[in-house]
């Protein structure tokens, strides 16, 4: 395939025509049938998403399978070469294609170019590298006795063993719309990096750079048929590719529910299976912590990205003694840091919902706080003067986009530990805060939910930070933080929030098949 270091980006997702990407070739959905999409913060009409269909499923299915092959045996060090290709286009159109993301999703266009972007490329380097300086092989000795075919003696000699990591085949990366391309770009990296061919479902909410990372593929001299890309909805084009029947492996990351039902689909048929799910995370604050670090990392862990991550703490719980000024210093924190607006502006800490459906189910909870008496608090700076008008149940109109999806940052208190606004996800910018007295009280709240994927400890108090740690059901655990990870350790959860552990090594064995062999030493 030819290269090019020539990308087609837009400046505006309005310009972007999407289609399918399959077999190397961009093509329209079988159908002829688009759906339009939104900008979230105006409001307006942006670009039709292909509405794909079984057949552009088998149609893609078919290449990945064709193209596994020539793929799988290619050198590791000339896969890695193309996948470093990758890394470098995306890090050469960093700011067009965080402008892009911004605009399709709602994100401030500086978090995407400065966290989501870096991250991508970093993918592509990172596994890149493993697969050169290769996988990890678990190698043994023992003695052995061998049976002579000929005759009843048994002779001793010694037996050599080794495992094998091969990939796996065609895997389904069916992708959410919180993180449009650094979702695709976690998945697509440690799939192909093995070896594997794949097909990927981007969300049908937010499938524009996922489509720009098609043409990235093509100029980076990515073979055809092994990535390929099929735009449309989790029934007609997500539900076929789980259940076809040349696809080996499933990873999504999505809703809980989502992915109960593609468990049982894929499960039943022998696939190997990686659910990302939903979180509803607790952050445990102790009347010993630094509170100025607590409060300002708690206030990002409740807003950030809209509230729209797994990772979020919607759920706070803070030592008795210390509840009300912790609340007094949140409040405060959040009306002077956490500007919401256009997320074009620099200074927007957040944007607006990610659509009009999603923020209408957002409001629901709200109202529901209400309903048992919960006390609502909408953090808006009064001095924000772009700040039009807060609803009741939280929608805000900002002066020039009046028609875009915005929440205001929502504090509930005064909620049952059982009321649903503990105990569902609500993915948007609401925290819900409630007292406990004693630290075995504040593990059993922290533990009662059907989630586990991630929670914080707040405590200068070592002892009782690794102690209350490995007592939370998550996947995984801060002490004094959020959000900071390594990429060289797992991520998953627990519960309703998921199976499987992906990045790092994880993903490695998530994507291979593991062989063992056994030899007779030769010497």
């Amino acid at each position: 395939m030819t290269m090019s270091n020539v990308l087609n980006i837009p400046a505006n997702a309005k310009d972007v025509k999407i289609m399918n990407y399959i077999n190397g070739e961009w093509m329209p959905p079988t159908s002829g049938s688009y759906m339009m999409s939104y900008n979230p913060a105006t409001g307006e009409e942006m670009t039709p998403i292909p509405d794909s269909m079984d057949k552009d499923i088998d149609n893609a299915v078919c290449a990945a399978k064709n193209a596994f092959p020539m793929w799988s045996m290619m050198p590791a060090v000339e896969r890695a070469a193309i996948m470093n290709r990758v890394a470098d286009m995306i890090e050469e159109n960093c700011q067009q294609l965080a402008m892009l993301e911004s605009q399709d999703q709602g994100k401030p266009v500086m978090s995407a170019a400065m966290k989501d972007m870096p991250s991508c490329a970093n993918f592509f380097r990172q596994f890149a590298k493993y697969v050169v300086d290769g996988i990890m092989e678990t190698k043994s000795t023992s003695n052995a006795m061998m049976t002579n075919m000929s005759t009843t003696k048994r002779e001793p000699y010694m037996m050599m063993a080794t495992t094998q990591h091969v990939p796996s085949g065609v895997a389904g990366l069916i992708t959410p719309w919180n993180f449009p391309m650094q979702m695709v770009c976690e998945k697509l990296a440690p799939c192909i990096a093995v070896g594997n061919t794949c097909v990927v479902k981007p969300s049908e909410m937010t499938s524009v750079t996922a489509f720009m990372m098609t043409q990235i593929m093509e100029a980076a001299g990515m073979p055809a048929g092994v990535v390929n890309f099929v735009f449309g909805t989790g029934p007609k084009a997500g539900e076929p590719l789980v259940k076809h029947k040349d696809v080996r492996l499933i990873s999504f990351t999505g809703g809980s529910l989502t992915g109960s039902r593609i468990g049982a689909m894929a499960g039943g048929m022998y696939k190997r299976v990686s659910l990302e799910l939903g979180g509803k995370n607790p952050s445990i604050v102790f009347n010993d912590c630094d509170m100025n670090h607590a409060v300002a990392t708690n206030v990002r862990a409740a807003f950030q990205n809209q509230g729209e991550i797994c990772l979020c703490c919607s759920r706070q719980y803070v030592q008795r003694d210390v509840y009300d000024m912790y609340l007094q210093m949140f409040r405060k924190m959040t009306m002077e840091e956490v500007m919401v607006g256009d997320p074009s502006n620099p200074k927007t800490f957040y944007g607006p919902m990610v659509s009009k459906q999603h923020m209408e189910k957002v409001m629901s909870y709200i109202r529901l706080a209400r309903e048992e008496g919960a006390k609502v608090e909408f953090l808006v700076n009064p001095s924000d003067k772009m700040v039009m008008n807060v609803s009741k149940d939280g929608m805000m109109t900002i002066k020039g986009i009046e028609n875009g999806y915005y929440m205001a940052p929502t504090l509930i208190t005064g909620m049952k530990q059982n009321s649903r606004l503990m105990q569902e996800e609500i993915f948007g910018p609401v925290v819900c805060v409630m007292p406990f007295k004693a630290e075995e009280e504040a593990v059993q709240m922290a533990n009662d939910t059907q989630y586990g994927l991630g929670a914080c400890v707040w405590t200068m108090d070592k002892m009782k930070m690794m102690r209350v740690m490995k007592q939370i059901n998550a996947g995984t655990v801060w002490g004094n933080d959020w959000l900071n990870t390594d990429e060289c350790m797992p991520f998953g959860g627990m519960g309703c929030s998921g199976t499987s552990r992906e990045h790092g090594p994880w993903s490695l064995e998530f994507y291979t098949e593991t062989k063992a062999l056994y030899y007779p030493s030769m010497n």
